[in-house]
């Protein structure tokens, strides 16, 4: 999805910065982080500043480490999300107490609509060469043929927090319908299917068969980068079952305890020991039992189809 671009319009962008609010935005990405390792889901989100037109970005991938990584965000406006097909984006170096290093990759972000509703996240791919500070600049193409730009900062660590492609899958001795005696116990969504609980991730990831796990608390999938992720690795079981296992971990190992009230959840074990920063996650694993692909945040169907065709 990164490709180079003409330059057209990349200058001006970069020149309007509203500095008072990127100050504000870089003090809300400080946060405490032994509660992030142990509670994912009181991480914050990343907001970028608004703009003087009303765009806003939010960043949908927070774990990124040095190399590629797939980059996804979600942009709003004043009358809602922004839907436009593709925007244009660039990276650069931006260190709070530094100057802005040079620009680093000019990219294309493609528009990835989600099953229902108006809403979807933008993803591409970008790398970087060092941890610190990054921003990107986008460029949106508005449906009169005007351009507006937005900014979101964020931070890119040495190492990614849960494991990166090529790195070994966790093996972890998830519950299974055999552990328990109702689907209840397993899930907080209402979507049960007792075929995304038969395996531990252990066991599906070293039965010699590709394997698509997805973390995620259907019930409790409440902020902008968080979508229906179970009902699509169903469907990928629907269409692909018994040439690849097909498992969905609950973020809550009670998720039959919480009744509407998250101050009674407890974390399960798989999230701990796959080190998931944040709340909806999707891996695809070869026959080796290695990461081929990760998404964070909400990924399509056609995406992760996509990652498991490619091991079939």
């Amino acid at each position: 999805l990164a490709a180079c671009l003409a330059g057209d319009g990349i200058d001006d962008i970069l020149k309007s910065v509203d500095t008072a609010t990127e100050l504000t935005v870089r003090t809300e990405l400080v946060v405490d982080e032994p509660e992030i390792r142990q509670r994912p889901d009181r991480k914050p989100l990343v907001y970028g500043p608004r703009s003087t037109s009303g765009l806003q970005a939010i960043l949908g991938t927070g774990d990124l480490g040095i190399g590629n990584n797939r980059f996804g965000f979600v942009l709003t406006s004043s009358s809602g999300f922004v839907t436009r097909p593709t925007v244009k984006l660039v990276s650069q170096y931006s260190p709070i107490d530094g100057p802005r290093g040079e620009m680093r990759e000019f990219a294309v972000a493609h528009y990835q609509a989600w099953p229902y509703g108006n809403r979807g996240l933008y993803s591409t791919d970008l790398a970087f060469d060092r941890a610190g500070r990054w921003g990107v600049t986008i460029e949106i193409d508005s449906a009169d043929d005007l351009m507006s730009n937005v900014e979101l900062f964020f931070d890119v660590s040495e190492l990614t927090s849960a494991p990166d492609v090529g790195e070994a899958a966790v093996r972890s001795v998830s519950k299974t319908v055999h552990d328990v005696n109702s689907l209840s116990e397993l899930t907080t969504g209402s979507l049960k299917d007792e075929d995304l609980y038969q395996l531990t991730i252990a066991e599906a990831v070293d039965s010699g068969i590709p394997t698509v796990i997805v973390f995620a608390s259907p019930a409790f999938c409440i902020n902008a980068v968080c979508g229906p992720q179970v009902e699509v690795l169903q469907r990928l079981k629907d269409e692909y079952g018994g040439q690849a296992h097909f498992v969905h971990v609950d973020l809550y190992a009670n998720p039959h305890e919480i009744q509407g009230d998250l101050s009674r959840s407890t974390i399960s074990s798989a999230v701990v020991e796959w080190r998931l920063p944040s709340t909806e996650w999707t891996f695809v694993v070869d026959t080796n039992g290695k990461v081929t692909a990760r998404f964070e945040a909400f990924a399509t169907y056609s995406e992760v189809k996509k990652a498991l065709e490619s091991l079939l």
